[in-house]
């Protein structure tokens, strides 16, 4: 039978990397038909790839050609064929011509010369790349190298990027590897009790004679640890003045504040003054009114801070300089007006919280109007035994339980308080003095059976309402402030966010077993700090399937939805922010929905509706955003009603606001439900048929309730 392929080729010898790394293929068609070729290097020792990488052809397989006629193919060699155990020097390919409508094939030979020592890189393999710990701990980097070659691999494993000190082994291993054959080895690392929290990334490298280098990158993460110590002291004044007229005469107090910073964090201190004694006619009108007093406001002439903020490095000193100005009052004799100073970290904690300083001022009153004074005093002590009882410090959350009966609210004085919510607000129960401040409280959708409380050194409290028991205690790093708590809706879940950017589920499907000792069921570090999170369920309607997610929200105006069956996270388009741009809220509208509420420190409301883009994250769009609606001052709080109709928030303006929503999630109208002289921190909302709820807590030490029409007619 006549012979219907006829394969010639454009040489016979390539030369692998000489700039000549190319032939040509050329395959004619002695056949009386339509025919398509295939074309297949191979040789001696060369296992079958279905895919080979080694070369390239072009085209990878020719089209239908008529009798007589011929097709080109342009073979470029990519490197050196995979023989096991290397190979150099020269070697045959078979150049395969493969043909199914004839059911023929040719073969022809190329002569392929390697040049080269032949010797392939040892392979590194490293079990785990990314490492925690904090100062004083002591870690293992294992690896382990695979000698391909034929020959034993003599191998230089250096550790790069990581202090050398830090390393109590040296930096560096020397390994014989067998043919064919494995080592082990590993690096001890010990952590200076002195260490910086911070990412430090590092390679392992392995350095082999006459083979390219291998590298591993990893990553270890130095979490935050320790706290910063905060003191004050009066300034003397270097005159002579005798020191009793002198504390009558002073026109001011200076005082030195000293940070002493003994965690491993390096970070900026501000500090924030606020006055916390309360003047005799703000006394007066809150026992008429049967209401909790409120702090006089604190003016700029009275106080001067310099510097504003401070750069506070790992075991540094760091200073401040505070100069008040007295205030005189009208009334009694010397009088003491009180500041509390708070500095502002979010990374670790403060010891103590706060301090306060009183600055000592004479009265404006002649001495024969003090008796009135006196007579006042007395008045409000007789008066004193019918104060209602609350918090005594800066009220940080509040929330209804899920039949609007009763509130409960955490505040910086280390209390938890229930409330009634009918007839009208009325505490009912002091739950517990924490030793810490409250920054957050959630009730269990679940019965409101049990409530979570987060404090500022990072631990969790959980009260079982039935059991009547000491409250179950849940820590996975000591000192890492708990910013935000959210239960799952189905109950199962505890969520909560760490100011290093660490977000916990907790299991709470048996809470016999809870405690201390408890770790979480899944952790994710994020690498921003972390302010606000909300649970969001989503079901797929075409394909019926559910998905859960985690809203999480923080520094940099970060906002990122986090799957937590896959782990993904996705970044939601918001404005970028600065280092002091922070989301401070997220909610949601309820199980069933996945409207989100956002707002942030810039006074910025956004509103995002996610039910068609949970499946393709990246199409998510806004709603409706708005910057008018606090002055322009922070928003700290938003809380969307079940049936998202409805949405209040708070800010650092102190007022309470409520915004009418169509159901496609935009503002129509807005209210203002109350105002007041201090940043509202905590709000919450529900509808009782058509009555809305909202209750609020603040800087005034006040947990309010507010009652209004629910006549939205829009989104009924």
């Amino acid at each position: 039978m006549a012979k219907q392929i006829l394969t010639q080729l454009s040489t016979h010898t390539v030369h692998l990397g000489m700039g000549n790394d190319q032939f040509e293929v050329m395959v004619n068609n002695l056949s009386d038909r339509f025919a398509t070729f295939a074309l297949e290097l191979s040789a001696s020792g060369l296992a079958r790839q279905t895919t080979p990488d080694w070369y390239r052809l072009t085209p990878d397989i020719s089209a239908k050609i008529p009798a007589g006629d011929q097709v080109n193919f342009v073979v470029s060699i990519l490197e050196t064929p995979p023989i096991p155990g290397g190979f150099t020097g020269k070697m045959n390919l078979n150049v395969n011509v493969t043909c199914l409508e004839l059911g023929e094939e040719d073969r022809q030979l190329v002569n392929l010369v390697v040049a080269g020592s032949g010797v392939l890189p040892s392979s590194l393999s490293v079990p785990k790349t990314e490492f925690q710990a904090v100062p004083g701990d002591l870690i293992e980097i294992p690896l382990q190298l695979f000698n391909p070659n034929r020959n034993t691999a003599h191998t230089r494993v250096t550790l790069k990027g990581l202090p050398k000190a830090w390393l109590t082994d040296g930096h560096e291993r020397r390994l014989q590897v067998a043919p064919q054959g494995s080592a082990h080895g590993v690096f001890i690392c010990q952590l200076p009790s002195t260490s910086e929290a911070k990412p430090y990334p590092f390679s392992i490298e392995v350095n082999q004679a006459e083979a390219p280098i291998v590298r591993q990158k990893g990553i270890l993460t130095v979490l935050p640890t320790g706290w910063v110590e905060f003191v004050y002291e009066l300034e003397q004044s270097e005159d002579s003045e005798p020191p009793l007229e002198k504390r009558v005469n002073a026109a001011s107090n200076r005082y030195a504040l000293v940070l002493n910073n003994k965690s491993n964090v390096h970070q900026s201190v501000a500090i924030t003054l606020n006055r916390v004694d309360i003047p005799w006619h703000q006394k007066i009108w809150a026992m008429l009114r049967r209401r909790p007093p409120i702090p006089a406001s604190t003016t700029s002439h009275l106080l001067q801070l310099t510097p504003a903020q401070v750069d506070l490095k790992v075991d540094d000193l760091a200073q401040m300089s505070l100069t008040l100005s007295p205030k005189s009052p009208w009334w009694g004799w010397q009088r003491r007006q009180q500041f509390q100073l708070r500095p502002q970290l979010h990374q670790t904690e403060i010891r103590p919280s706060t301090q306060t300083v009183e600055l000592v001022a004479n009265p404006k009153v002649p001495f024969w109007l003090q008796c009135l004074g006196f007579l006042s005093l007395s008045i409000m002590a007789i008066m004193a035994v019918y104060w209602p009882n609350g918090h005594r410090g800066s009220v940080n959350s509040v929330q209804f339980d899920g039949q609007a009966n009763a509130v409960i609210s955490g505040a910086d004085d280390h209390t938890l308080y229930r409330w009634q919510v009918s007839p009208r607000l009325q505490d009912v129960a002091k739950l517990t003095d924490t030793n810490k401040s409250v920054r957050v409280v959630r009730y269990r959708p679940r019965n409101n059976d049990l409530l979570a409380a987060g404090l500022e050194n990072g631990e969790i409290q959980l009260w079982d309402f039935l059991s009547q028991k000491s409250p179950k205690t849940l820590v996975f790093h000591k000192d890492d402030r708990v910013f935000d708590l959210q239960f799952s809706y189905d109950s199962q879940s505890l969520f909560s966010a760490h100011g290093s950017g660490l977000v916990l589920r907790w299991a709470m499907d048996d809470l016999s077993h809870l405690g201390q000792g408890t770790v979480p069921e899944q952790e994710h570090h994020f690498d921003f700090a972390i302010q606000a999170i909300a649970p969001i369920d989503y079901t797929n309607q075409q394909h019926d399937q559910q998905s859960h997610w985690l809203a999480v929200g923080g520094r940099f105006n970060h906002l990122v939805l986090w799957n937590l069956e896959t782990d993904q996270q996705h970044f939601l388009k918001y404005p970028a922010g600065e280092p002091n741009h922070y989301i401070s809220s997220l909610d949601t509208a309820g199980a069933t929905s996945t409207r989100l509420a956002v707002a942030d420190n810039q006074g910025r409301i956004t509103l995002w509706d996610l039910d068609k883009c949970l499946h393709r994250v990246t199409a998510c769009k806004v709603s409706d955003q708005w910057m008018d609606g606090h002055k322009g001052k922070p928003i700290n709080t938003v809380a969307l009603s079940k049936n998202a109709c409805y949405l209040a928030s708070g800010g650092d303006d102190g007022r309470v606001m409520l915004w009418f929503l169509n159901t496609a999630g935009q503002v129509m109208e807005q209210k203002k439900i109350a105002h007041f002289s201090k940043p509202v921190n905590s709000v919450d909302i529900l509808q009782q048929d058509k009555t809305l709820l909202v209750v609020s807590g603040s800087d005034n030490h006040r947990v309010k309730l507010h009652r209004t029409q629910a006549n939205n007619k829009i989104c009924p």
